[in-house]
């Protein structure tokens, strides 16, 4: 079963700091230019979610197709 952590953002000029809190080390940025980028990967298997008012990371939904 997949687990749900959550991603606590910090706000800069440069963009978006996202870390996750549930103690597996993930974080990621996105630039201003929406440019995504993971620093460091944390628990793979780990679904994370966070966001502010501008900006929302959750895990992909999949339709049937």
């Amino acid at each position: 079963m997949d687990t749900l952590h959550r991603l606590e953002v910090t706000v800069s000029a440069a963009g978006w700091l996202f870390e996750c809190r549930d103690g597996c080390s993930r974080r990621l940025t996105v630039d201003r230019d929406g440019t995504l980028a993971v620093i460091d990967r944390g628990d793979p298997w780990a679904l994370h979610q966070g966001g502010t008012p501008d900006i929302e990371l959750a895990a992909p939904t999949v339709a049937p197709g």
